[in-house]
């Protein structure tokens, strides 16, 4: 970018300049100053006077209504002393006498009531009679037994309890009308508005004769700055205007005097800077070019450091909000930089993340040291992440903090297979020892049937009254042998792979004949429900181990609810772009999806209900290896099965099968 010097002399610009607020016509300015000399002395004598004619009628309302008040309590105590008297004498006749003298003497009082301590008016002008009163505030000042007093308009009601040896026995009440007010006040504004016109008039004559006293040089000033405007600089204005007063309009002409000779020798100064300055500006010009090129490619080569780094980066400002993020940090959490600008990091975590985000962040801010933590995130779909984060903090040159930069690894994906392999070794651990427990298992068995048999057959040969009842006994040794026996093949076929006879086969099949099987079965409380998919995809699978897991499931549900509930189960397809699982490949799945709306199961419980003789429901009823066999048998069909668990609310078990 170059910077072009202007083409016209400076000097000349400045002296255009300065001379237009001199060439206006001197007839026009001598109308403009009028003008506004008379308008200015208009506005300013009527603004007062408006001022001064409400704060004078305000004064005079005011006042009056004041001196009206302090009359009618006057006489408010005056009756009340008297009538307290009558009252007690139950004199309400006088009462009644007095009260049309005084509202015939006074023209303005416009009523007198007089109520007894029950609340009744007893005594008015038109006599003495016993109502309640209409009015609800004097019905409210007679419960009380307090003063009332208060305008309406122009009409002023005082209403107070009479006092006989500091007891109440009675209540007055007076009415003064002061309507007349309006037009007293009326009279003295109306004087007042005339006498401020006498005086406007009076400040306009004199405003019109000092506006022609200062147009007057100024006129003359107008006619020497035309030549000045057209550059003839030799014009002085001692010979054109001479100074004839030491006020403001003399002192405005001696130094317009002065301006024109520093203009003078201001020109050849600024002529002679104006090539120097047209070289410095040239040669910095070039630099600054230069130094925009550097930083332009400075900036464009961080913009793309931060798109392409693998970490999220997400730059804060000291009150933990976002300033700015990479691709790395938009693609994790699925928001856009602009979606973010301006909101707090851990508004976008876990409420317990959020609590430890704070506290690590104030620790940053305070020991102003790097900090590196574990911690979970809130993706914009509601998906938890688990990040290893960084903290760094930007300072200026008076080491105040001035950016936060965090940095983060998800580590989601390796907390999960950390946790699926660990959980692997286990369930091959369980495997293992069960191995070899179940074959050693298995030779005392064979002992105990054998010895069985020769007890059996040794209490046949003798001749014994409790014998029939001896060989019951053998029985149930014989049948708790073969159950045992029945559990070992159940651990064997946990522990071991076995050989799978697969073919090609549709699930909705086998769902089909597990739903004609439970119905008959399951107790006519559980409702069964199934939402089969028409076009399903057939599975490469062992059709009798399958049918045995989805079977062992059913059952698992059942009894989950014993007071009754819904199982439904479902087929669908699954098309697999995004791997959510660890287990899970790109590619298509059949998933097959039984809910029930039992009793379900808290965290602790769901993390081991696939070990081996886990149960909540006690061995001697069940032996805990029904979910692990079925776990075994989906995990060697390349599958996998998930869990979805609330207590209260029902469990959900989904088994996903690779398709064909």
């Amino acid at each position: 970018m170059k910077i072009t010097p202007p083409k016209k002399n400076v000097i000349n610009q400045l002296i255009i300049s300065t001379s237009r607020i001199f060439t206006k016509d001197a007839l026009q300015m001598k109308f403009n100053l009028t003008c506004k000399f008379s308008v200015l002395i208009i506005a300013i004598v009527f603004s007062m006077a408006v001022i001064v004619s409400l704060i004078v009628r305000s004064y005079i309302k005011d006042g009056m209504m004041h001196a009206k008040e302090d009359k009618v309590m006057a006489m408010s105590r005056t009756n009340a002393m008297l009538f307290a008297h009558h009252m007690h004498k139950n004199e309400l006749q006088i009462i009644h006498h007095h009260i049309v003298d005084q509202a015939s003497a006074l023209k303005n009082l416009s009523d007198i009531h007089v109520y007894s301590k029950e609340g009744y008016l007893i005594v008015d002008k038109d006599g003495i009679k016993k109502e309640l009163p209409p009015d609800k505030r004097i019905q409210e000042a007679i419960e009380s037994k307090s003063m009332l007093h208060l305008w309406e308009g122009y009409k002023f009601m005082h209403f107070e309890p009479i006092l006989e040896n500091k007891e109440v026995v009675g209540f007055l009440y007076m009415e003064y009308n002061a309507d007349y007010l309006p037009s007293y006040i009326a009279k003295g504004i109306n004087c007042f508005i005339t006498i401020t016109a006498v005086i406007a008039m009076v400040f306009i004559l004199a405003g019109v004769v000092l506006s022609k006293k200062i147009t007057k040089p100024l006129i003359a000033l107008a006619d020497a700055s035309k030549k000045i405007a057209g550059g003839d600089l030799s014009v002085s204005m001692a010979i054109s205007v001479p100074v004839k007063s030491r006020d403001e309009l003399g002192i405005l002409t001696e130094n317009f005097n002065y301006m024109v000779e520093n203009l003078i020798s201001a020109k050849a100064e600024v002529e002679n800077h104006t090539k120097n300055l047209e070289h410095i500006i040239s040669i910095r010009t070039e630099k600054l070019n230069n130094a925009l090129a550097e930083l332009q490619q400075e900036k464009g080569f961080v913009d793309k450091l931060l798109s392409t780094v693998g970490a999220t980066i997400a730059v804060l400002d000291r009150d933990g909000k976002f300033i700015r993020v990479n691709r790395a940090w938009e693609d994790l959490r699925g928001y856009t930089e602009d979606e973010v600008k301006g909101k707090y990091v851990w508004d976008l975590m876990p409420p317990d993340s959020a609590h430890m985000a704070k506290m690590i962040f104030e620790e940053t801010l305070v020991y102003k040291a790097p900090t590196t933590f574990k911690i979970k995130l809130l993706t914009k779909d509601g998906k938890e992440k688990i990040v290893i984060a960084n903290n760094v903090i930007i300072t200026d040159e008076n080491n105040a903090i001035k950016y936060i930069i965090a940095t983060g690894i998800d580590i989601t994906e390796k907390e999960f297979l950390e946790e699926h392999l660990m959980e692997s070794q286990r369930l091959q651990s369980i495997a293992t020892l069960v191995t070899g427990l179940s074959h050693n298992f298995n030779n005392i068995l064979v002992g105990v049937l054998g010895y069985a048999g020769l007890m059996r057959i040794k209490l046949s040969s003798i001749d014994h009254k409790d014998i029939n009842e001896l060989l019951k006994y053998v029985d149930t040794i014989e049948d708790s042998a073969d159950k045992a026996s029945e559990l070992i093949r159940h651990l064997a076929a946990f522990s071991k792979k076995t050989e799978f006879r697969t073919e090609e086969i549709n699930l909705n099949d086998i769902v089909t004949d597990i739903m004609n099987m439970i119905r008959p079965t399951f107790p006519k409380f559980i409702s069964i429900e199934s939402h089969l998919q028409d076009d399903l995809r057939k599975v490469i699978a062992d059709r009798g181990k399958i049918h045995q897991s989805i079977l062992n499931i059913c059952i698992n549900a059942r009894d989950a609810m014993p007071e009754g509930g819904t199982l439904k189960i479902e087929t669908f397809n699954k098309d697999v772009v995004k791997p959510e699982h660890v287990l899970q490949r790109h590619g298509k799945y059949v998933a097959i999806r039984i809910s029930d709306t039992g009793q379900g199961m808290d965290e602790e419980t769901k993390h081991r209900i696939f070990e081996p003789f886990f149960t909540t429901k006690g061995l001697l009823y069940h032996t805990g290896l029904g979910l692990s066999i079925a776990y075994n048998t989906i995990k060697n069909h390349s599958g996998y099965i998930t869990v979805e668990s609330e207590i209260g609310k029902g469990t959900a078990f989904t088994i996903f099968l690779p398709a064909v």
